[in-house]
């Protein structure tokens, strides 16, 4: 069976003086009238190319079933075909983000960014933006997270604005500027009032400034509107907000569900570490 790591290493080592050469070529390229064209590629030609994408999108397909090792074993492969296509890059860095290797991550998002860029593929470009931020933001790195999300919210071609603003809200919020930070939840929710990342991180904030009854209010908007762990999270401070109102058996409710929900993550033990105080 491939070693993902040890295929990693390997790959890195051929690919890395691409990010550096690139970068330079695109500077050059906004002052030039040459620089660094687009790049066209013909399948024809280069049969290796339509074989890597293949690859690529059936190491798609394993990521979104949850299949994450069989996802960067196909990835690599299509990585060794292909080394410059934007969208391998873009998945191998959430690939490796959701195996838990987040230095391994950020390498390829922030890889993926110039390739994409070169490519005018400006859909893999914003992805790779948010995606980095949103690790950036996972690994405390606030301030970092908080350029590439704000510089994401500015651009006029991002059809999902509120997708970056809720990200910039989270972290600022973490950097304990909550008036900022409730400005950007909201103008994340006028343009899509139910999105639930942003309903969740104001939430979030509502109880952080102990409006009790407003995070209540919000994190029941968010709850369905999540994935299993944002549920989860949503049910255990459902919990905590209810242990903090002196309604035991709501908070009860909540955390159970959280357990129910998640039995394997940190929501779904902490929630059981209440159960077992509060029983």
């Amino acid at each position: 069976m491939i070693d993902p790591t040890r295929t990693y290493d390997a790959v890195a080592a051929r690919r890395m003086p691409i990010g550096r050469s690139l970068w330079l070529c695109l500077c050059v390229g906004l002052l030039t009238a040459t620089g660094c064209a687009p790049r066209t590629v013909s399948l024809e030609s280069q049969p290796e190319v339509s074989e890597a994408r293949a690859k690529r999108d059936l190491g798609v397909d394993y990521l979104s079933t949850g299949r994450t090792a069989m996802a960067i074993r196909q990835l690599v492969a299509s990585l060794e075909l292909d080394p410059d296509d934007p969208q391998t890059h873009l998945w191998l860095g959430e690939a490796y983000r959701r195996k838990g290797q987040t230095e391994v991550a950020l390498e390829f998002l922030e890889d993926a960014i110039p390739l994409a860029i070169r490519d005018q593929d400006k859909r893999t470009e914003h992805q790779a933006q948010l995606n980095l931020s949103a690790l950036l933001s996972q690994l405390g790195r606030y301030e970092e997270s908080l350029e590439y999300s704000e510089v994401l919210a500015a651009d006029p071609t991002l059809s999902t604005p509120w997708r970056p603003l809720s990200n910039s809200g989270w972290a600022l919020m973490k950097l304990g500027r909550l008036d900022e930070a409730r400005t950007k939840l909201v103008e994340s929710l006028e343009y899509f009032p139910r999105y639930g990342p942003a309903l969740l991180n104001l939430g979030i904030l509502e109880a952080k400034e102990g409006h009790r009854l407003a995070a209540i209010k919000t994190l029941e908007r968010a709850l369905p509107r999540l994935n299993t762990s944002g549920r989860a999270e949503v049910n255990y401070r459902l919990g905590e907000l209810y242990v903090a109102l002196g309604q035991r058996n709501r908070a009860v409710e909540h955390f159970q569900e959280a357990v129910k929900t998640a039995p394997n993550l940190d929501w779904g033990s902490q929630s059981q570490a209440y159960l077992d105080l509060l029983r």
